[in-house]
This record gives structure tokens, sequence and C-alpha cells, in this order.
């Protein structure tokens, strides 16, 4: 059953690859901003009285086709502790993904997945840079409170790279 659902979310994701349009990736060398967002970022942040975490999944796809570009695709998951439905003013408005001193920057998009329960806000990016696999990275996400205009970030440490064949 695992490995039908493995292969039912592998489709889906290669399917919203299709989906969400690509650019050039913004990757770039700077280590203060990334001691700075590594120092001020916590693995669980507080908005209202709710307590939320970042889960992540980060993969290459190299299945066989038409496409000759190899990118990272970011599917990222703000999850309410307690599961508590998501309220619609907080969004993720930026996505920080590090490796060593490089970092790639870029403004996640909802994934649009259908069976993500409402504890979850789910949004994509997948248009990254072609590193290695098998590698580990820190992922940063600016959260931001539409009501209060508050943003606070929240990081998921030593996520893998997974290959997708």
């Amino acid at each position: 059953m695992n490995t039908l659902s493995d292969l039912r979310f592998t489709v889906l994701l290669t399917f919203l690859i299709l989906l969400v349009s690509c650019e050039k990736p913004d990757v770039s060398e700077n280590s203060n901003l990334v001691n700075s967002l590594q120092a001020n970022s916590n693995d669980t942040i507080e908005i209202g009285t709710s307590k939320y975490i970042l889960e992540t999944y980060l993969s290459r796809d190299f299945m066989p086709g038409y496409q000759h570009k190899r990118p990272l695709v970011a599917l990222i998951f703000l999850v309410n502790i307690d599961s508590l439905p998501i309220p619609s003013n907080i969004d993720i408005s930026k996505l920080y993904v590090i490796k060593d001193k490089l970092i790639w920057t870029s403004n996640p998009v909802d994934s649009n997945q259908p069976q993500v329960p409402d504890f979850k806000l789910d949004k994509l990016r997948n248009d990254g840079p072609e590193w290695d696999v098998n590698i580990y990275v820190d992922v940063v996400a600016e959260v931001i409170n539409k009501s209060t205009s508050d943003k606070v970030l929240i990081i998921a440490r030593q996520q893998k790279i997974q290959r997708n064949d």
C-alpha cells in the first residue's frame, strides 16, 4: 500500500512540476544572509495561540523523458501541531534552501494538492538549482501574518534532497 501511495505522490508531484512556470533559480553565495537566517529562525513558531513546524520534501526528478534539466523541487508544509485549521491570513512569502554558504531564494506558490489537510499549508517551487542528491540542506520559510504584516522565520534543518528515478 505504501508503494502505491509513494507512486501516486511521485506522479502527482511530477504533474505539479509541469504546471508551475520555470525560471532561472536565484542562487547566491552570501554567508551573512545564511548566518542571519540560521540564527534568526526557529524550528517551532507561535502565531496567535497556535504553534507551527515546517515539513519538507526536496527532490530532483531523474525519470526518463523530454526534460533535459533536473531542477530541485521543494514541496513545503507549514503544519499546525495541534491539527487546527491554518487561518487564511497566514501564508508563506519566501523560501530559502541553504547548502553550505550557497542559498537558493524563491517565492513559493500554492501546490494545489488535493488531499492536504486543513492544518497544513502547502507551497511549491520546482525551479531550483541542480544540486547533488542525497545531501542535506537547511530549509527556511518566511511566514507572514497578512492581518498584521508580521513576519517570522521557521527552519527545518538537515533535510535530504531525494532522487526520483
